[in-house]
């Protein structure tokens, strides 16, 4: 009598077909679920946030890595990265960067993206595109994989390309709900995610501290300095030229470098907040729109310095 049953071949073998035949899709959807987790199993990495992917590229099925593994690939072997140069030549942007693991061991590598015909925001997005592709594309190689990024699979044709066949991505998720030995998902890091945000610029900041709660906050708040600062490198990481003045300036008239005048405003703005809020309300209705938007991000901070001090004067409501 014929038998219905699939027999299911140990680790062991899975791998040995996967090295030998060089193609995911020669694996069934269970096997590749075992695989996929051997893998973040070997790298360290929490497969429950769906660190990697399958892709089919030029009809083999491959592993990419997404933004989850970079990240958690730079916790997990303590990397650092830097910036080194930047270069536009012709209508290309080329971003250097450097990183460095816990062990003190280092790597190099670029990121590049096309400028051509870009202006103000697009321009900017492709800026941050160029930083973020060289910062995973040196994480990925100093922690020992070959694996393609997520913004290099977006620069993948389409024709070149297909997603995973969506029994294997029904089984990830089905993987991702077990519940028996599987550990369950750790809690949130609100600090990385912090750093991340600041990262991306004091827009994306701005964004993610207004979606905190309180309590959130409240952990993280004694880093603000160092978002602060990241957030402003990451607005312009590279040193672009700006745009031409409309109209020529004397030297003497040449505006005070950003950092600076962040820091002034910063200062003001909470000598203002000690003061009460209606002083920090009267302070910011002189401020130009420029430097308002400078520390927009910071204002609920000020507030809450101007509601204490409001109850210590015996002001609150």
């Amino acid at each position: 009598m014929p038998s219905d049953v699939v027999p299911i071949r140990q680790g062991g073998d899975i791998i040995e077909q996967v090295i030998t035949k060089g193609d995911l899709a020669r694996l069934t959807p269970q096997e590749r679920v075992t695989y996929y987790n051997r893998v973040c199993d070997s790298l360290g990495l929490n497969p429950f946030t769906r660190p990697l992917e399958f892709l089919t590229l030029s009809g083999k099925m491959v592993l990419y890595a997404r933004r989850d593994a970079a990240d958690q690939l730079r916790k997990i072997n303590g990397i650092s990265l830097e910036v080194v140069s930047q270069k536009i030549d012709g209508d290309l942007l080329t971003v250097h960067v450097r990183a460095r693991d816990k062990a003190g061991r280092t790597d190099e590598d670029f990121g590049v993206v096309s400028i051509a015909g870009l202006r103000g925001e697009a321009r900017a997005n492709a800026t941050l595109k160029a930083v973020t592709k060289a910062k995973r594309r040196v994480t990925l190689s100093i922690a020992g994989l070959g694996f393609l990024d997520e913004t290099e699979v977006d620069d993948i044709p389409a024709r070149e390309r297909m997603e995973a066949p969506a029994d294997t991505t029904a089984d990830l998720d089905q993987f991702a709900a077990v519940t028996g030995d599987a550990e369950p998902p750790p809690e949130r890091d609100i600090l990385a995610e912090a750093r991340d945000a600041a990262e991306h610029g004091r827009a994306a900041f701005e964004a993610f501290w207004k979606s905190l709660s309180k309590p959130e906050r409240d952990s993280i708040r004694q880093h603000m300095d160092e978002f602060r600062t990241t957030a402003l490198q990451a607005d312009d990481p590279l040193g672009l030229p700006p745009l031409p003045a409309a109209e020529p300036v004397t030297e003497a008239e040449q505006p005070v470098a950003a950092r600076d005048v962040f820091a002034e405003l910063d200062r003001d703005a909470k000598a203002a907040a000690e003061e009460g809020s209606a002083e920090l309300t009267k302070w910011w209705k002189t401020l130009r729109r420029g430097d308002a938007d400078l520390i927009r991000a910071f204002r609920p901070e000020y507030e809450q310095l101007a509601k204490e001090a409001d109850a210590q004067h015996g002001l609150a409501l």
